[in-house]
């Protein structure tokens, strides 16, 4: 059993992890809706964000810096297909 204190920044960990695994998911689902719309201007900004946050996840080791790499490369492969 963990001590208390190890605990409590365990927990504190998951709620921060948590947010931004969040954060990922919901800005991929809003590029995605962008691709399907047509509208280039906005996938091109929404892009951009999604790579921010992607590459801020992977710095803060939140996610593997391949695994944000991969997830930008699909995302921009996907940009380029409906071109």
């Amino acid at each position: 059993m963990p001590s208390s204190k190890s605990h409590r920044n365990q927990l504190n960990k998951y709620k921060v992890n948590l947010s931004v695994k969040t954060a990922i998911k919901s800005s991929i689902t809003k590029l995605k809706e962008s691709i399907e719309s047509d509208n280039a201007e906005e996938t091109e900004k929404l892009y951009r964000e999604t790579s921010k946050v992607l590459d801020r996840a992977a710095k803060k080791k939140v996610i593997h810096k391949n695994n944000a790499s991969r997830k930008k490369s699909r995302l921009q492969q996907l940009i380029n297909k409906k071109k």
